[in-house]
C-alpha cells in the first residue's frame, strides 16, 4: 500500500515538472497530507490478514507460544472428526444391499425342475422354489397369501373363485405371463399323460380365461381346503405347448427351467457320466415382488449326507438342506454355523401294504406290530430328541388335532398276547413265530436316508423280539418314487408324508392307486364318508370334528403306525443374514423369504427406520 502511495507522489511530482503552473511550498505539503490520510484509510479496509501475512507469523512467536498453536490446532481438528463420526453413525442406518453369492448342498439329484412334477424328490421342490411361482404361496408363518394375482374374489356358495393377475410378470426368457399360461398348467395337470402328482386335486375343477388377466376356478362342490391347491408353480405355455404330454419327462427344460420366480436358471456342471455336480441360480431383476438381494444361489449336489456334512465342514458349501441329528454335534464346534430349526407338518410313519402282505390284514396283528415298537428309543437313538411322538396323521396346532386317540406304548407283554391269538406262536426252541409251518416274516422298507436307516434298525429289533422276522430294503432316493411309491411295491414301508391341511389325498381309498397318496393301500367305509363330508365345511369347528372322528378310526384300525412329528435342522453359516423362517410346511419353504436374504450391507441416512441387527 506504501508503495502505491510513492507511486502516485511520483506520477504528481512529474506532471507538475511538466507544466508552467507553479505550486507552493504549503500546497505541497497539503497533498503529502491527503495522500496519507487515504493510504491510512484503505490500510482500515482489511480485516483480517492474508494468507501471505500469515505465513509469516511464526518469526514472531516463540517456541512456547508455537507449541500451544500446534496443540490447539490439533485438538480442534480432533474435535470436529469426531463430530462428524458421531453424526453419521448417529442419523445413518446399516440396511440390506444387493451382493453377495451363496453355496449349499444338497443330499441327491436334480431329475424334473418343474412344479408339475417335483412332488416325489425334495432336491426337485427345493430347486423349483425359487424357479416359480404359484397365485397363492404360504409367508413365514404358514398363512396363504396372493402371489402371481393381486386380487381374489369368492362367490358366496364357495364354488367360484376369481384371480385377477398381476400385469408386471415376465417369464425369465422376458415373455409375459398372461391368463394362457394359468389356463394351459391347470389343463397340464389333469392330464393323465403328465402324471402329476396334483391330478386328483383339479379332478372336478373347471378353468376359464374371463380377460387376458382374468381367470376363474369353478368347483363342484365347496372344498375348504382348495386355496391351498393353488400354491402349485405355473409354468410358460409358450415353451411347453410344443411338447407331448406323454414326453413331458423326457425334455430339457426340466432340467434348464424357465419360471416367474426370485432366481433364473444360470448353468450346470456335469461329472463324466453325465450326473449334474453343480447348479448356478441368479438374481432375476425383473422379478414382480421385491428382487432378492442375492447376486446367486448355487447348489452342490452329493450322494449321502455324510459327504454333504463334510463339505459344510470343510467351507465347500454354506449350508445343508437337512443335518442329521447324529451330526449336529460334530458341527456344534465351528462357531460360524447357524442352526435353524424348521418345524414341519411331517409325520414318519409305517405304513402297512395290506394288499401286498395278506398277513397285514389281520388287525390284531397290526396291533401288537404297533405296540412292540419303542418310539422312546427311536426319538433317543435316530433323532437325539430333536423330534415329538404322536399318535395320529394331525399334528398338533394343526386343524382336528386330538390327544383322545387309540394309542400304542411300547408294551411287549401286549404285543405278544396279541400276536398268540392271531395263531402265530414261537415254537420251542424257536425263535420266529409260526403257523401251519409258515413263519411270521415282514419286509420292511425305507429311502436311503441316515435317520431312517437307524429307526427301520431299531423296529426290526423290536419285532424280531417278539418273534416276527424282520427283513430290512434300503430303496436309493433315484428309485423310491418310480420303483415303490408309484408300484405300492413294499409289505411295510417308513416314510414321511406332509400333510398341509387335508388328509383326503392320503387316507381315502379312492387314492390308494397313485397319484393318489394313501400308502397303506387301505380302505374304510366310515373314513370315507368323514373325509368327503369334511372337505364341503367351511366352518372350521365343524371340519375338526370331522378330522377327530375320522383319526380315531383310523388308529383303532392302526393300518400305520405313527412314529413322530420331526424338527428339520438348517444349518447355515453366520454370512447369510435374515432366515427368519420358522414353520414350513415342507423342506422347501425354508426358501420362502429367499428375497430377503442377504450378505451384503450399506449405511443410508435415515431419521425413521431401525437398523437392522
Amino acid at each position: 500500500m506504501l508503495k502505491k502511495n510513492l507511486d502516485f507522489l511520483a506520477r504528481a511530482k512529474k506532471k507538475t515538472q511538466d507544466t508552467t503552473i507553479s505550486v507552493s511550498p504549503d500546497d505541497e505539503i497539503a497533498d503529502f497530507e491527503q495522500l496519507d490520510k487515504q493510504a491510512i484509510q484503505q490500510l482500515k479496509e482489511t480485516k483480517f490478514p492474508t494468507w501471505q501475512q500469515l505465513r509469516h507469523v511464526g518469526k514472531y512467536l516463540n517456541k512456547s507460544e508455537k507449541k500451544i498453536i500446534k496443540i490447539s490446532s490439533l485438538a480442534i481438528g480432533f474435535a470436529i472428526i469426531l463430530l462428524l463420526i458421531t453424526f453419521y453413525w448417529t442419523h445413518t442406518i446399516l440396511i440390506p444391499t444387493n451382493g453377495g453369492d451363496y453355496t449349499e448342498g444338497l443330499v441327491g439329484s436334480p431329475n424334473y425342475i418343474n412344479p408339475l412334477l417335483s412332488q416325489y424328490n425334495d432336491v426337485d421342490r427345493d430347486l423349483t422354489k425359487l424357479v416359480f411361482n404359484g397365485l397363492l404361496k404360504y409367508d413365514d408363518h404358514g398363512v396363504l397369501e396372493l402371489d402371481l394375482a393381486n386380487a381374489l374374489t369368492i362367490s358366496p356358495d364357495q364354488k367360484e373363485y376369481t384371480f385377477t393377475l398381476k400385469e408386471n410378470i415376465f417369464w425369465h426368457d422376458g415373455e409375459p405371463m398372461t391368463a394362457d399360461d394359468i389356463i394351459f398348467t391347470i389343463i397340464s395337470i389333469q392330464d393323465p399323460n403328465w402324471q402329476s402328482p396334483h391330478r386328483l386335486s383339479f379332478a372336478n375343477v373347471k378353468i376359464e380365461k374371463l380377460d387376458e388377466y382374468i381367470v376363474k376356478f369353478t368347483i363342484s362342490e365347496p372344498l375348504a381346503n382348495f386355496l391351498s391347491s393353488l400354491t402349485v408353480g405355473i409354468i410358460p405355455e409358450h415353451l411347453w405347448l410344443a411338447v407331448p404330454s406323454n414326453n413331458t419327462t423326457l425334455v430339457e427344460l426340466n432340467k434348464k427351467p424357465i419360471g416367474t420366480g426370485p432366481f433364473k436358471f444360470t448353468s450346470l456342471t456335469k461329472d463324466k457320466n453325465g450326473n449334474i455336480r453343480t447348479m448356478e441360480f441368479s438374481r432375476y431383476e425383473e422379478y414382480h415382488n421385491n428382487s432378492p438381494y442375492l447376486d446367486t444361489i448355487s447348489f452342490k449336489f452329493y450322494g449321502d449326507y455324510e459327504t454333504g456334512v463334510q463339505a459344510l465342514k470343510n467351507d465347500n458349501v454354506e449350508g445343508l438342506n437337512l443335518l442329521p441329528k447324529e451330526n449336529r454335534e460334530e458341527l456344534t464346534k465351528n462357531k460360524d454355523i447357524i442352526f435353524n430349526n424348521l418345524s414341519l407338518p411331517q409325520y414318519t410313519a409305517v405304513f402297512f401294504n395290506t394288499q401286498k402282505n395278506n398277513l397285514l390284514k389281520d388287525k390284531a396283528l397290526r396291533q401288537g406290530l404297533t405296540y412292540a415298537i419303542d418310539k422312546q428309543r427311536i426319538l433317543n437313538e435316530s433323532l437325539h430328541q430333536e423330534g415329538k411322538l404322536i399318535d395320529g396323521p394331525i399334528l398338533p396346532g394343526y386343524l382336528g388335532y386330538t390327544d383322545e386317540l387309540t394309542t400304542y406304548s411300547y408294551d411287549q407283554t401286549k404285543a405278544n398276547e396279541l400276536l398268540d391269538k392271531t395263531g402265530w406262536v414261537i415254537p420251542e426252541n424257536g425263535r420266529y413265530r409260526t403257523k401251519n409251518g409258515e413263519e411270521l416274516t415282514i419286509a420292511l422298507a425305507t429311502v436311503a436316508n441316515p435317520e431312517y436307516e437307524q429307526v427301520v434298525e431299531v423296529i426290526k429289533q423290536n419285532w424280531e423280539a417278539i418273534g416276527v422276522k424282520t427283513s430290512l430294503e434300503i430303496i436309493p432316493k433315484d428309485r423310491i418314487k418310480s420303483g415303490v411309491i408309484e408300484t405300492r411295491n413294499y409289505e411295510a414301508l417308513l416314510f414321511g408324508q406332509i400333510i398341509k391341511s387335508d388328509p383326503f389325498p392320503f387316507w381315502h381309498s379312492s387314492q390308494i392307486t397313485s397319484p393318489g397318496v394313501n400308502l397303506s393301500v387301505w380302505g374304510h367305509k366310515g373314513i370315507d364318508d368323514l373325509l368327503e363330508q369334511a372337505r364341503t365345511i367351511t366352518d372350521e369347528t365343524e371340519r375338526a370334528i370331522k378330522y377327530i372322528e375320522f383319526q380315531k378310526i383310523l388308529t383303532d384300525h392302526a393300518p400305520a403306525i405313527f412314529l413322530y412329528n420331526p424338527i428339520h435342522i438348517y444349518p447355515v453359516t453366520k454370512k447369510i443374514k435374515d432366515i427368519n423362517t420358522e414353520h414350513i410346511t415342507m423342506p422347501a419353504d425354508r426358501f420362502n423369504n429367499i428375497t430377503n436374504w442377504y450378505i451384503k450391507t450399506q449405511r443410508e441416512f435415515s431419521w425413521h427406520k431401525p437398523e437392522i441387527q
